[in-house]
């Protein structure tokens, strides 16, 4: 028994293609994420050791 090929109906390879093509997307997203979210923390940390001083030297 024989199947019909269908045209409209992409190849393994190309769904493979695809699907690591959003995963590396995906990939992408949370690399710029984690980036955002260390520079978020790095200025938290900067704000509460100029705070600190500030307290220091006032005292």
């Amino acid at each position: 028994m024989r199947f019909k090929a269908r045209s409209d109906t992409p190849d393994l390879h190309s769904q493979l293609e695809s699907l690591l093509d959003q995963v590396w997307r995906s990939e992408a997203d949370w690399r710029l994420w984690d980036r955002l979210d260390a520079a978020v923390m790095q200025e938290d940390l900067r704000l509460i050791r100029e705070k600190k001083r500030d307290i220091q030297e006032a005292a």
